[in-house]
């Protein structure tokens, strides 16, 4: 279950972020994380429940926003979402692409009561 490492990372940003700030309880936590991570939603919710015990976390609810696997073609530079595993591109077939989105994991925002 690699989601309790992947939320380690995310409670180290949130730690550093919250670091100048007196902050009595994180409200909101908002994470935004790609497809290819293979990050299971419930199984962070239950990582990110682990984490937050005995933190200003505690109590505070996490939005999770999947985000689809997206390309472009390294030959006619079409940008396009990857469906499944078929990394070529939908218009030239060409099987050079760059990922462009779909491999990160993102602290978008936290709502948070000083």
């Amino acid at each position: 279950m690699h989601e309790m490492s992947l939320m380690g990372g995310v409670f180290e940003a949130i730690e550093a972020t919250l670091a100048h700030h007196h902050v009595k309880k994180v409200l909101l936590v908002k994470l935004k994380i790609g497809q290819l991570t293979n990050a299971e939603p419930d199984a962070l919710q239950m990582a990110f429940a682990a984490f937050a015990q005995g933190t200003v976390c505690e109590g505070a609810e996490l939005q999770i926003e999947m985000l689809p696997v997206k390309g472009r073609c390294r030959s006619c530079s079409e940008e396009f979402m990857v469906p499944g595993l078929i990394f070529a591109c939908p218009v030239c077939q060409h099987l050079g692409i760059d990922i462009t989105q779909g491999e990160e994991l993102l602290l978008e925002s936290l709502e948070v009561e000083e």
